[in-house]
């Protein structure tokens, strides 16, 4: 994005536009967009126990949703370096194995790495090795400190007089390999990993040649006070906090095995960042890799003096072939040990529910625990005693057992996934859901960048499906449930197929599900949606999809609808539901909306809102207060909003 009006976005701040368009258009390289659209700063879906995506939105740039464009105007400008480099590397790495692996190394764009890939990386805790961070400058800057020493020296050796061997050249190197990482971080287009790393390298440069004395412990938290100062908000990036764990980590292994051999130094580093960063990635990711220890030993020095260096002579060289025939081996190799490995990908990661006694854990204790965690290592240390990892595990011990006795009989969280809906009941770690909301385009789901993550944070087994009709925004993402090995819950509900709704009664774990609708086929598959009637013998919650007034109708001439003590609202709060005889015969004390705030309908619509409030029932919008969860005790039921919870005074919506 170069213009926006007459705002022109300056290189250093990246604007990024989502723009809806019917066909497909293939854009070389340097190819311009004039477009003419309306845009609004682009709302992010917010929901309980899912990484907020408000954060990233602020972190990585303004994000703007346009409208249909009424047109478009492509034309050619000049090609920026950055976008020479990348197309460059497109043309001589594309046919490799690990082609989105190289690029990334090279240039930080990590948009051509497979999802299964990442994955494995993920599970294996290596995901590290794919950022332009610490590692990656560090070995640039030493390529380049020595590089630019030879070639120097080699000069001194030709022009004696005017390279004198007496003078001291090293600061003047050392700069010179600064700026030469510099542009490289320029080159990959200001990852923020990368200028935080650069940061800690030309701050440690400053101290080492200052000659004044300075120990590691004060000069991490020097770099870490330069990056707060240069942004503040890099405190919301996950990354800056492994990467300021891990070196505190390391530094800390250094100095306990001072003295010892080389390799046991080593792998005693490798033990300490797997310990020392597995109660980080629980709270953040809700589990860690247990073989990440395993897997750093191999591929840490595979990657720093095999690979990197081969990938930087390569394109130094500008793909000599002999360099390139080094490569293909490799390549050939590490193809063939991935391909092996991404069958084995999730027994490499330990989540939540993995651990003994994890049921008795509650999410909003994750926090206290991790902090528990990091209290007592840092008492360990400071101490030489272990008596502060006692007292930590009765405390957490002392309040797990209270959370447990506090906790809710069972929760239902209404998703905020913009128009349309998905509903997660859950009793301990048994969940039935309610909808897989839309899919876009056949690539981007909800259940992907949602319901699954939603899930998998939560510690849930999903063990029913329901999916009220056929309509995109309530069962758009059943083939990527499918694809998620989820498929077969859907036989209690579906099992004539998705086109029916079993209308019988059943109990499942302390629940009397009860279909209600539909009875017969309607005309429509808003008129055919499943209605499901949720009741533990104490508490009753109406699920009515799509219905509309005429089915509303049906039901209350069935005598089927008994007073319900939480509704979601029928067609999102369309005009064309929640009749006034329909409202009156629930009574509900709360109603949830589940709506999208850009939507080209008005959902809620003002009528029902005004009818439902006519009855005394508090109302819920997913489309201005995020997901909502309700929390059902013996005698009351808990109500809360994600945004309510998530309210950042620098973030509006």
């Amino acid at each position: 994005m170069n213009r926006i009006d007459e705002y022109k976005v300056p290189f250093y701040q990246r604007v990024i536009i989502n723009l809806p368009l019917t066909t497909d258009i293939s854009l070389s390289p340097g190819a311009t967009v004039k477009a003419y659209t309306r845009v609004r700063i682009k709302k992010w879906r917010v929901n309980f126990s899912v990484r907020d995506a408000r954060i990233y939105g602020f972190l990585h740039g303004p994000h703007l949703q346009g409208s249909k464009p009424a047109t478009l105007d492509f034309g050619e400008a000049q090609v920026t370096f950055a976008q020479h480099y990348r197309h460059w590397l497109d043309e001589n790495l594309r046919d490799y194995q690990l082609y989105g692996v190289y690029k990334a190394l090279l240039s930080a764009d990590r948009g051509a790495i497979p999802e299964q890939h990442k994955q494995l990386f993920r599970d294996t805790g290596t995901i590290h090795l794919l950022a332009i961070s610490g590692l990656h400058i560090a070995l640039l800057y030493g390529f380049c400190f020595y590089a630019i020493k030879l070639l120097l020296l080699v000069l001194g050796r030709c022009f004696s007089s005017v390279f004198r061997q007496a003078q001291s050249i090293n600061g003047l190197v050392a700069l010179m390999a600064l700026f030469l990482c510099a542009l490289f971080v320029l080159l990959c287009q200001l990852p923020i990993s990368a200028q935080r790393a650069w940061l800690m390298l030309a701050l440690f440069v400053a101290l080492y040649f200052s000659r004044l004395h300075y120990r590691l412990g004060p000069s991490l938290l020097l770099a870490l006070t330069l990056v707060l100062v240069i942004n503040p908000f890099a405190l919301l990036d996950v990354g800056m906090w492994f990467s300021f764990f891990a070196v505190a980590v390391i530094f800390v292994a250094l100095r306990l095995s001072t003295g010892r051999h080389w390799l046991v130094r080593y792998l005693w580093v490798q033990m300490s960042l797997c310990v020392g960063l597995a109660p980080l990635s629980f709270l953040i990711f809700g589990g860690f890799s247990w073989s990440a220890a395993l897997f750093n030993l191999l591929f840490v020095p595979l990657v720093s003096f095999i690979l990197l260096p081969l990938l930087i002579v390569s394109a130094l060289s500008g793909f000599a072939p002999w360099l390139v025939s080094g490569l293909a081996l490799f390549d050939s190799y590490a193809g063939a040990g991935i391909a092996y490995l991404l069958p084995l990908s999730s027994q490499f990661w330990l989540t939540g529910s993995d651990l003994p006694g994890s049921e008795l854990i509650a999410t909003q204790l994750h926090v206290v625990m991790v902090l528990a965690c990091y209290l007592a290592i840092l008492a360990m240390l400071l101490l030489r005693t272990w008596w502060p990892a006692l007292y930590t595990l009765i405390l957490l011990s002392t309040f797990t057992l209270i959370e447990r006795v506090q906790a809710p009989s069972w929760q239902l969280d209404v998703l905020d996934v913009g128009h349309g809906l998905s509903i997660v009941l859950r009793r301990g770690e048994h969940a039935l859901v309610y909808d897989l909301g839309a899919s876009y385009f056949g690539q981007y789901s909800i259940v992907d960048n949602t319901l699954l993550p939603f899930i998998q944070s939560e510690k849930l087994s999903p063990e029913l499906t329901l999916i009220s009709h056929w309509d995109n925004d309530h069962a758009g993402g059943l083939k990527f449930w499918r694809s998620a090995g989820h498929g077969h819950t859907l036989a209690q509900f579906h099992p004539g197929g998705m086109r029916t709704c079993n209308q019988q009664a059943f109990n499942w774990h302390g629940f009397k599900l009860t279909p209600l609708w539909p009875k017969h086929i309607g005309s429509n598959d808003n008129a055919n949606s499943c209605v499901l009637l949720i009741s533990d013998g104490n508490y009753r919650v109406l699920l009515t999809g799509d219905i509309s007034a005429a089915e509303e109708a049906e039901l209350l001439t069935l005598k089927a609808l008994p007073q319900v003590d939480v509704l979601v609202s029928p067609h999102h709060g369309s005009r064309t539901s929640s009749s006034l005889a329909f409202i009156n015969a629930l009574k509900p004390n709360e109603v949830i909306h589940s709506s999208s705030a850009r939507s080209n309908w008005q959902m809620p619509h003002p009528d029902v809102v005004a009818r439902y409030q006519l009855a005394g029932a508090r109302q819920w919008q997913t489309k201005t207060q995020g997901g909502i969860r309700l929390q059902f005790y013996r005698d009351k039921i808990q109500v809360e909003a994600a945004k309510e919870q998530k309210n950042y005074w620098f973030i509006t919506d």
